[in-house]
């Protein structure tokens, strides 16, 4: 019968004893035979843990003594003629075809996490967190913003609330509506430029007013940041870009550390084509349902583009701008614009 060494350790004490292991007479036990150690134990009651490159693998008994087996192949045919198999996970381990399958499938499963695992945990989270929270986040984040790049705005106080009135005039359809404030700044780094803060605040700079050839032009823009809020677009992408801090929040119900620094985080951030193209088809749904062509918002886009291009041919050669990244969040790329004007 094939015996092969081993160490053994009863769980009492560290001191290992020399031993040889067998196969029992009717094959279904392993021996364990030594100085000061004698005993046989049903191969059904034994643990035998998993290969790991040249580390001893352990054969565990019932009562927490074990042996550690440095002859690899000798064990796996005592093992082998006694009956007992490895499990089916060890098994393909051993064999490179299945070890490469299972490398593909965990890039697989990580590339699809990635592209529709992470932005659906993203929009549930964006859509469980309290109004408290989102109330903080536009807070700090309009704070921000007015202490380093806006300034009070320069339009009568007669204007703004004549554009507030023609947009919130607008007949809602069911559905197509969202809680929002509209605030305007005057800023010359941020130029003609819209957008909406996590808690429904919408800030139109006098440089986009002043641009526009239409308030309908203006409305179709303001339409298009709604669109943004109604599907939390800015907070999903915020929660994409710090996914733990976010879990982590939202669990313990504390976001006062992730709020501190979400304005950062923010100006640093673009919307996704997918979410630039739900809030124009928002915005157009909107617009069509009072009457106004959804071309006002293509036409807009194209100054704004325009605008955008010059002012960065102004500034080549300049120092870069730390916050381009939400600045340029409105890319009026021709796909765009054409999907609009056919709309």
């Amino acid at each position: 019968m094939a015996t092969l060494s081993a160490d053994y350790y009863d769980g009492k004490r560290a001191r290992p004893h020399s031993v040889r292991l067998s196969l029992s007479p009717a094959g279904d036990a392993l021996a364990v035979e030594g100085e000061g150690v004698d005993r046989i134990e049903p191969l059904a009651r034994v643990w035998v843990s998993e290969p790991m490159g040249d580390a001893p693998r352990l054969v565990k008994f019932s009562d927490g003594a074990h042996c550690e087996v440095r002859d690899h192949a000798a064990l796996a045919v005592l093992l082998e003629a006694g009956g007992h198999r490895d499990s089916w996970v060890v098994r393909l381990q051993s064999r490179w075809g299945w070890a490469l399958a299972a490398a593909v499938i965990a890039v697989a499963a990580v590339a699809s996490g990635y592209r529709w695992g992470l932005p659906a945990v993203s929009e549930w989270i964006a859509f469980k967190l309290p109004d408290k929270a989102l109330a903080q986040m536009g807070e700090s984040t309009l704070a921000f913003l007015d202490d380093r790049m806006l300034s009070p705005s320069t339009l009568p106080e007669a204007r703004q609330q004549s554009l507030r009135d023609a947009f919130d005039g607008l007949d809602v359809p069911n559905g197509l509506g969202a809680d929002h404030q509209i605030v305007f700044r005057n800023s010359r780094a941020i130029g003609a430029n819209a957008f909406a803060l996590p808690d429904g605040t919408i800030i139109v700079t006098d440089q986009m007013v002043s641009l526009a050839g239409h308030d309908e032009e203006i409305v179709a823009v303001l339409a298009h940041e709604l669109g943004h809020l109604g599907r939390r677009h800015s907070l999903r992408m915020l929660i994409q870009g710090s996914i733990v801090g976010f879990v982590a929040a939202w669990y313990l119900g504390d976001v006062s550390n992730v709020v501190a620094g979400l304005p950062a985080l923010l100006l640093q951030a673009r919307y996704s084509r997918d979410h630039e193209r739900e809030a124009d088809e928002y915005a157009a749904a909107l617009l069509k349902a009072n009457g106004i062509s959804p071309s006002r918002l293509a036409d807009m886009l194209e100054k704004m583009e325009q605008s955008h291009a010059a002012e960065k041919s102004g500034k080549e050669g300049g120092a870069s701008d730390p916050f381009g990244g939400y600045l340029d969040s409105h890319p009026a790329t021709r796909e765009r614009i054409q999907a609009l004007e056919e709309d």
